[in-house]
């Protein structure tokens, strides 16, 4: 009764098998806008006040919030379709890892400030 074909499944069709080679490797690509997001980061962090004060810094900072925030729960969304479909999610949970890290590490230092 195991095998009997009115019981089997389709085959995936073309776009399904398309949809499952996007979302094997979507985790790398998380990553690289992660890293990306790391780098402004960065560069963030060397701003200096001027004359005018901290303002500057402060918008930048806001600035960069609403990018990590897109690329957050575009990776939380990935993570979840990766899981569903069984795939690996290793680069996905490293990205996710990394903005969380990004993200408590400037609350912190802003809140400190």
């Amino acid at each position: 009764m195991a095998n009997d074909p009115a019981i089997a499944e389709p085959p995936p069709s073309r776009a399904q098998r398309a949809w499952t080679g996007v979302l094997r490797h979507a985790g790398a690509g998380l990553l690289v806008l992660a890293v990306g997001l790391a780098i402004l980061a960065w560069s963030t962090w060397q701003l200096r006040c001027e004359s005018f004060g901290c303002t500057f810094v402060g918008v930048v900072w806001v600035a960069l919030a609403a990018p990590w925030a897109a690329v957050l729960l575009l990776g939380v969304a990935l993570a979840a379709l990766q899981r569903r479909r069984g795939l690996g999610t290793r680069s996905s949970t490293w990205a996710l890892g990394l903005l969380l890290a990004l993200g408590a590490g400037h609350l912190l230092y802003w809140l400190q400030r």
